[in-house]
C-alpha cells in the first residue's frame, strides 16, 4: 500500500488515526518538529485553482484527508486511503492523549470570547491539561507580530491554529520555521465545535459522505462553498479518465 495518494494536486498521507498519533508523540519525545494540514474536498479544489495553495499543503509533514469525498475519491482512482483523519478528531485525541503528560497546548483562532468558551470546555473535560495560552485569530500586522513573540515566549509543545481556510495555511507556511513549538495543526473551525457554538454531522451522515450537507444546514450562507464539492467529483473523474 503506497504511503501517499496524489489527488489532484495534493499528495494525501495514507496513515490510520492512531498510527499518525503514535507518530506524532514519538516525535514530541525526540522533539521532532512536525506541520499538519487537513484538506477537505473544498480545499483541494482551491489548490487546484491556486498552485502556490497547493504548494504550501504539500510542504507539511503530513497531509492528511479530513473530509469523507477525498475517501471516496482515493477509491475512485484506484489508491484507496486506509481512513479519515479529521482535523477536528486529530485535535481532540492528541489533547486527550497528552493530558497527563508535561506537554503544553496553545490555542490560536475563533472568534473573541468563542475561544475563551473552546478553553473553558478543555479545561473541564481535561483539567489535567497543560493550557499554556491561547488567543483569538482576528489578527492585524501588529498584533501578530506580538502574537508570536508571546508564543515564542511560553514555547508550547502544540500549537493549534483555527483561522479558517487558507489564513492558517499562510500563518504557518509564513512562521512556522521561526515558532518555538514542536508541532503545529491546522483546525479550521474546531473551536467553534469545542466552544459547543457548531455540532458535528451526526457519525452516520459522515460515513454517508454527507457532512457538507448538515453544515449547509447549520449555516446556509455556505452555499457558494458548497459548490466546489460537484466540481471536485468533476475533476476526480477527469483525472480518472485522461480527459
Amino acid at each position: 500500500m503506497k504511503e501517499k495518494t496524489k489527488i489532484l494536486t495534493l499528495n494525501i498521507d495514507n496513515i490510520t488515526m492512531d498510527k499518525l498519533i503514535d507518530k506524532l508523540l514519538s516525535d514530541l519525545e525526540t522533539e521532532t518538529k512536525n506541520l499538519i494540514f487537513t484538506p477537505n474536498s473544498e480545499i483541494v479544489v482551491r489548490a487546484y485553482d491556486k498552485p502556490q495553495f497547493a504548494r504550501i499543503l504539500n510542504s507539511a509533514d503530513y497531509l492528511v484527508p479530513d473530509g469523507a469525498g477525498l475517501l471516496l475519491a482515493a477509491k475512485i482512482l484506484g489508491e484507496p486511503l486506509q481512513e479519515r483523519v479529521a482535523g477536528y478528531d486529530l485535535m481532540r485525541n492528541l489533547l486527550k492523549r497528552i493530558s497527563d503528560k508535561d506537554y503544553s497546548v496553545y490555542f490560536l483562532g475563533g472568534k473573541p470570547g468563542i475561544i475563551d468558551l473552546a478553553v473553558k470546555n478543555v479545561r473541564k473535560e481535561l483539567p489535567e491539561i497543560n493550557m499554556a495560552g491561547f488567543h483569538h485569530g482576528y489578527l492585524d500586522r501588529d498584533n501578530k507580530k506580538e502574537i508570536i513573540s508571546e508564543i515564542n515566549r511560553i514555547n508550547p509543545d502544540l500549537l493549534f491554529v483555527g483561522m479558517g481556510v487558507p489564513l492558517q495555511e499562510e500563518f504557518f507556511n509564513n512562521n512556522f520555521d521561526d515558532l518555538n513549538i514542536k508541532l503545529g495543526l491546522a483546525v479550521g473551525g474546531s473551536f467553534d465545535v469545542l466552544a459547543g457554538q457548531t455540532e458535528r454531522a451526526p457519525l452516520w451522515m459522515q460515513k454517508m459522505y454527507l457532512e457538507w450537507f448538515y453544515r449547509l444546514l447549520q449555516e446556509p450562507k455556505r452555499i457558494k462553498r458548497m459548490l466546489a464539492i460537484p466540481r471536485f467529483l468533476m475533476l476526480v473523474f477527469k483525472e480518472k479518465f485522461g480527459l
